[in-house]
C-alpha cells in the first residue's frame, strides 16, 4: 500500500527539521569557546557560499533597484545586530531561555507592520501582546537575584530580527529573495570579520570543525525554513517552528544540565500559547 504525504505534511515535517538543524546549531554554538562574531562570521560564509552558487547557477541579478537600497541596508543592518546578538545570548545565557527570547520576533514584527508599513492590526493582535510580556518578565525575572542582563540583549536580537523582517517585507517581491540574502550576508560577514580580527587565533581542529558545523546547520536550517513556507500557509507551519524550543532545550539539560526553573517554564507556555493563537487569527483573516 503506497503511503501519500500531501504538501501540508511535508511542510510540517519540514518545519521541524527545519527546527532540529538551527537547535544544532545552536549547540554548536554555545559548545564552541570562540566569540559570538567569530561564530557569526562562520556562519554567514557558509551562507554566502551557498548563495553564491545559487546565483551563478540561476544567473540571478544580484544588483538591488536604486529605490529598494536604503530598506536592503536597513535590512542588512537589523539582520546583523540581530545574528550577534542571538549568539552572544547562547552563550551567556541557558539554551532553553536564550531560544524562547531570541524567538520573540513575529510579535514584533506585528508592531512594526502598524508603526513603519502602517499596516492594519486588529483589537485581538494587541492584546496576543499582554501574556507575551507577562511571558517575558517571568523568563528574565528583572526584580531578582536570578535576572541575567544578557536576557535583554535577546529580546533586542527579536527587536532587530523583527525589524530586519520588516524591511524585507517592505522590500516585497520586487527584488529576489537571493539577492536579499547575498547582501545581508556579505554586509554581516564584513561587519563580523572587523569584530572578530582581534580575537582570531591559531584553531585547533576541533574548534574548525565547531565553525564549520555552525555553518552547515544553519544553511539547512534555512533551506528546510524556506522549503516549508513554499508548500503550505505559514499560519499552518509556523507553530512547528516552536519544536526549536523543545530540541534547544533538550540539548541544554542532556549536554549541559540547563534546566529552566518553574517561572520561566510558565513563561515559554504563555509565549507559545500567544504566539500560537496569534497564527489562527490570522489564518482566519
Amino acid at each position: 500500500m503506497k503511503i501519500i504525504i500531501n504538501d501540508d505534511i511535508k511542510a510540517k515535517m519540514l518545519m521541524i527539521f527545519s527546527s532540529l538543524s538551527f537547535s544544532i546549531m545552536a549547540s554548536f554554538v554555545k559548545a564552541s569557546s570562540h566569540t559570538a562574531a567569530i561564530k557569526a562570521l562562520s556562519r554567514q560564509l557558509f551562507s554566502m557560499i551557498f548563495v553564491l552558487l545559487i546565483i551563478k547557477f540561476y544567473k540571478i541579478k544580484i544588483f538591488p533597484q536604486k529605490k529598494n537600497r536604503l530598506k536592503l541596508l536597513l535590512r542588512c543592518i537589523f539582520g546583523s545586530i540581530g545574528i550577534y546578538l542571538y549568539f552572544y545570548s547562547i552563550d551567556n545565557l541557558i539554551l532553553a531561555n536564550a531560544s524562547m527570547l531570541t524567538r520573540l520576533s513575529p510579535f514584533f514584527v506585528t508592531l512594526f507592520a502598524f508603526l513603519i508599513l502602517k499596516e492594519h492590526v486588529d483589537k485581538a493582535n494587541w492584546l496576543v501582546f499582554i501574556p507575551m510580556i507577562f511571558g517575558c518578565l517571568l523568563i528574565i525575572k528583572p526584580n531578582s537575584n536570578l535576572f541575567n542582563p544578557v536576557s535583554v540583549y535577546a529580546i533586542f536580537s527579536a527587536i532587530s530580527g523583527a525589524l530586519a523582517y520588516t524591511m524585507i517585507k517592505a522590500i516585497g517581491k520586487k527584488e529576489s529573495a537571493y539577492t536579499i540574502i547575498f547582501w545581508f550576508t556579505l554586509f554581516s560577514s564584513i561587519i563580523y570579520f572587523f569584530m572578530a580580527i582581534k580575537d582570531i587565533e591559531v584553531l585547533k581542529h576541533i574548534e574548525y570543525l565547531k565553525l564549520i558545523l555552525i555553518g552547515f546547520f544553519g544553511v539547512f536550517g534555512q533551506i528546510f525554513l524556506t522549503l516549508s513556507y513554499q508548500k503550505s500557509k505559514a499560519s499552518n507551519v509556523a507553530p512547528y517552528s516552536y519544536f526549536y524550543i523543545i530540541f534547544s532545550s533538550l540539548s541544554g539539560y542532556f549536554l549541559w544540565n540547563e534546566l529552566p526553573d518553574k517561572l520561566s517554564l510558565i513563561g515559554f507556555f504563555l509565549i507559545i500559547g500567544s504566539y500560537i493563537f496569534l497564527f489562527n487569527l490570522k489564518s482566519k483573516q
